[in-house]
């Protein structure tokens, strides 16, 4: 079997790139001349380092008014400004916490002025000068901010130093308009403005990450530590030289570059977790960076390794909603105590060499590394078929994420050239996952209430030990990558129109090569294979009905659920991994085969190639605009299975490969608009169109019929990619001595999401049996506003001085339609099957919050510095129901941690801290769409740590 889709977006797909670099080679002839312009020029250059200290001051902003023309200083402090016509100019220099000055010079043609600069910073006081970490790290923020073009918001280096977060998932959802979604309490994925983390992309110092998720193109950010990190950067409108496919928002972890000197520090710490009451978790990292050569070779090094125990108490109940009574009925309850540990690691090597004034190289590295080591136990209510079943699940998870990219950045005189190489990898192992699962049959007491949510159920259960018996054993191993290579070119061409109109040309290209793979396997003992170990080793187990081997065999007399979910329910006996893991390593060579899980594996390919051309235009220094458009063409390929299965473990029946493909162009216009209305008042609009391209699994051409259940699951090559178009209003007001705030409103509207959807089969040899299938909705909308205020309070008397404030809250809206498949009557005729037709229903989309915010309270005064933070997201719809009464929605959670800080005059170089995260032990829980019952009840505690950082 076979697919083959070709969509055409335009008219004539290969005519649509011809036209495009058209209008990029039109438009640099037309700019040319303009660039390279008769009258005698000059450059200015220098370098602009703090007073206090001469250390490099990096993104101080040189601006010549005259002219409209200015550049920011790299990491080493250095500037550079060409193409000055000669005359008599004045250059104003600025950077956010700084005292601004004015300089006079004289341009001279074909020469080189040089003017090094010492900015005084404006908080200083008399003779006293305190530079603290948190006014450190929210003025580095604000300042990024308020110099980007486009809409972005910045946690810098110095904040991410001081934050408490485990990894850069935790980061990032500080930030306004961004939530996470949580794994073992610990945040994992980001979503922006209310889209899911499918829609946003990821990327190191500009390389995109390849997706993790084997089913999605969604990236864990869990297994990334934010110590390796120089900052992070979330682009909220994009610009025409960025990916198309952020309809979200795409989130940039910035790799830590070297300084102009020696430097380093060191950081160790050791902590608690209070639900395991155990100690020993640790954390430790170091940075060091230097510059060799006179200076022309930098280097930076980086590492991290850290352990913490994300161990948790779950309850999870599944909900049927009985249309014909009205009432929603529990199906399954489940009760799961899971020790969990979690190490990671995280290296970076940064490489910048100067070959001239002209010309320099970056190489970049990065390697981020998570192991999961998990053993959960969970009793399960098994309501709807009368069962109650005990499980044990021992596995091992682990990630990697290898991020490699060599740069060339190339002045030319006339333009400048850059280019880069980069190959991305990431990988997800499970190479050891054994699955045992026990049963007691008829398990329930007379009169079992099954509509009062999940508090009676364990009431009624008998809860018969010597009833239970060992019922199957899985091995499971599992192992997904994902690759890109990339490759791009970009040229900017400098202008000057007239009078001080002036601005940039920029076009490029890039090319990128994916590959994923999922391979799935697992292991399994047939019906009757323990059985028959047990009825051939009665000697060695004790048997139920002299023919099913007891669970009492394999029961821990040691283990004991103390608390259990804050002392509510009542775990009871918990299951042996080692006396499992035993039984699998000496019976392994009876676990056969299970072909069903073949139907899982696939292979896909993607490559895209995209050109795009942009100008920005300065219209003095109030207004820029900055138009472009960018196309991107994609070509896939996917190999999948088909499947007709019988039987157990599907030994019998068909399976064999099939393929598939698309091809589509996309034309991508994007326009933005800054207008400095007043000092420090800024407006910015934007209008962009992007792109989502579907879920890897949802595009497999695989098919499963399983006749003995009248089911079909399958995938969709025909699916259709997301199309959306942004609208962005960003007001922001800066004053250095009173701070920033931002006020944003933003508008998308998407068509074609896919959702999966259940429907029937309504003719062919299939005819009746319930099809599950990716498909593409109705248009979508999302809308909502951003507040964000950053500010500290020196201007108060002593000893309110001290006082820093970070908050901000997002609302936001959402609507989409969800495929409904509803009973419309009964066939008069036999047999008198129901009649279905398909239908929708209007609702938000899932994982996205209507209310967002984050709050931090911070105090810093001498060597003490301390703060405490809160993070709020209002429910989210978590799983779509057939109903709206049999949703799962997650409710809302709000998380606190503190920071304590400490140095001390005769030890400068140290500071002494405390992190407590989640002081309040908040659970993640969700309930039934009515809010009628618990859905999900899950309890992580407290953990707090003690540690030293070291800079030298």
């Amino acid at each position: 079997m076979s697919w083959t889709v070709k969509t055409e977006l335009l008219d004539n797909s290969k005519g649509v790139m011809p036209p495009v670099i058209q209008i990029v080679m039109l438009v640099f002839a037309l700019s040319l001349p303009v660039a390279i312009q008769a009258q005698s020029v000059g450059v200015l250059e220098g370098q602009v380092v703090d007073s206090t200290n001469n250390e490099a001051i990096l993104g101080a902003n040189i601006y010549i008014a005259e002219i409209s023309r200015g550049a920011a200083t790299d990491s080493d402090g250095n500037y550079r400004i060409e193409s000055i016509p000669e005359g008599e100019y004045d250059v104003r220099f600025s950077y956010l916490g700084y005292k601004t000055q004015v300089f006079s010079i004289v341009i001279s043609g074909g020469g080189t002025t040089i003017l090094n600069i010492s900015l005084l910073p404006d908080f200083i006081t008399g003779e006293e000068v305190q530079v603290l970490a948190q006014a450190a790290g929210q003025a580095a923020a604000i300042k990024d901010q308020i110099q980007s073009n486009t809409i972005v918001n910045v946690v810098s280096a110095e904040r991410i130093n001081e934050l408490p977060d485990q990894n850069a998932a935790e980061s990032v959802g500080r930030l306004p308009g961004v939530s996470v979604q949580r794994n073992a309490g610990e945040a994992q994925k980001v979503v922006v403005r209310g889209l899911s983390p499918k829609f946003n992309s990821i990327t190191v110092n500009g390389v995109r990450i390849p997706g993790t998720d084997e089913n999605n193109r969604s990236v864990d950010l869990s297994l990334i530590p934010p110590d390796v990190l120089g900052g992070i950067e979330v682009f909220k409108a994009l610009t025409p030289d960025k990916d198309g496919d952020a309809i979200g928002g795409t989130v940039n972890l910035l790799v830590r570059e070297a300084q102009s000197d020696f430097s380093g520090s060191a950081r160790v710490q050791t902590g608690y977790n209070d639900l395991e009451n155990e100690f020993g978790q640790y954390k430790a990292s170091i940075n060091l960076s230097d510059r060799f050569f006179d200076d022309k070779l930098g280097l930076l090094v980086t590492g991290s390794i850290q352990k913490v125990n994300r161990s948790s108490d779950l309850l999870e109940a599944d909900y049927v909603y009985r249309q014909e009574s009205g009432s929603v009925e529990i199906e399954n309850l489940n009760l799961a105590d899971t020790y969990e540990t979690r190490e990671r690691y995280g290296a970076s090597v940064s490489l910048d060499y100067d070959l001239s004034e002209d010309s320099q190289f970056f190489f970049s590295s990065f390697w981020g590394r998570t192991d999961r080591d998990e053993l959960r136990r969970r009793k399960r209510y098994r309501v709807g078929n009368g069962r109650v079943e005990y499980d044990l699940r021992d596995r091992q998870i682990n990630e990697q994420v290898f991020s490699n990219s060599l740069r060339g950045e190339h002045e030319l005189g006339w333009a400048k050239l850059d280019w880069q190489a980069a190959h991305s990898y990431t990988l997800t192992e499970r190479p050891y996952s054994v699955y045992s699962r026990f049963q007691e049959l008829t398990a329930y007491e007379n009169g079992l209430v099954d509509n009062q949510g999940p508090e009676p159920i364990p009431q009624f259960a008998r809860n018969e030990l010597s009833e239970t018996y060992f019922l199957y054993s899985t091995f499971d191993p599992k192992e997904g990558s994902d690759r890109d290579v990339t490759g791009e070119l970009n040229m900017e061409i400098p202008y000057e129109l007239f009078g001080n109109t002036s601005g940039y040309l920029k076009f490029g290209a890039k090319y990128r090569d994916k590959k994923r793979i999922q391979d799935i396997d697992s292991y399994q003992t047939d019906f009757g294979v323990i059985s028959d170990i047990g009825q051939a080793n009665s000697d060695q187990y004790e048997l139920y009905n002299d023919e099913h081997i007891l669970i009492s065999n394999f029961l821990d007399p040691d283990f004991k659920a103390n608390g259990f979910l804050d002392g509510e329910y009542d775990f009871g006996p918990g299951l042996d991994d080692n006396l499992l893991n035993q039984f699998y390593r000496n019976y392994k060579d009876q676990y056969d085969p299970n072909r069903y899980v073949e139907l899982s594996d696939y292979t896909a390919g993607e490559n895209i190639s995209a050109a795009y051309i942009m100008t920005e235009i300065n219209l003095g220094s109030k207004l820029m605009f900055l138009p472009g458009v960018r196309y991107e063409y994609t070509e896939n390929y996917y190999e999948g299975y088909y499947g007709n299965l019988f039987n157990n473990l599907g030994r019998s029946g068909t399976l064999r490969d099939t393929t598939g493909g698309q091809n589509y162009g996309e034309l991508l216009p994007m326009a933005h608009l800054k207008l400095n209305i007043i000092e420090g008042i800024d407006l910015r609009l934007a209008v962009t169109r992007t792109l989502s391209r579907p879920d890897y699994y949802n595009l497999i051409p695989s098919e499963f019929i399983n006749e003995a259940e009248f089911t079909i699951s399958r995938g969709n090559p025909n699916i259709k990619h997301t199309k959306a178009i942004n609208y962005d209003v960003f007001l922001s007001f800066y004053k250095s001595s009173l701070g920033y705030f931002s006020v944003g409103a933003f508008y998308k509207e998407l068509d074609d999401i896919d959702y999966i959807a259940e429907t029937r089969v309504r003719e062919g040899e299939f005819a009746g049996f319930s099809l599950t299938e990716p498909i593409n909705g109705s248009e979508s909308t999302v809308r909502g506003v951003e507040l964000d205020l950053q500010t500290d309070f020196r201007f108060l008397p002593k000893p309110l001085d001290g006082l820093i404030l970070n908050a901000n809250v997002s609302f936001i809206e959402s609507e989409t339609f969800f495929p409904l498949l509803v009973v419309a009557g009964n066939n008069p005729e036999p047999p008198f099957n129901p009649i279905y037709k398909d239908s929708s229903r209007a609702g938000k989309l899932p994982g996205q919050p209507d209310f967002v915010s984050s709050l931090t309270i911070g105090y810093e005064k001498g060597g003490f510095s301390g703060r405490v933070s809160y993070s709020y997201q209002r429910e989210i719809l978590e799983r779509v129901g057939r109903l709206p009464e049999s949703d799962i929605v997650a409710d809302a959670y709000g998380y606190w941690d503190l920071v304590i800080n400490q140095q001390f005059k005769s030890l400068d170089s140290f500071v002494f801290f405390l992190n407590v995260n989640n002081f309040t032990r908040e659970s993640e829980s969700s309930f039934t769409g009515a809010r009628q019952f618990t859905g999900e009840n899950e309890v992580f505690g407290l953990t707090a740590d003690v540690g030293v950082r070291y800079r030298f």
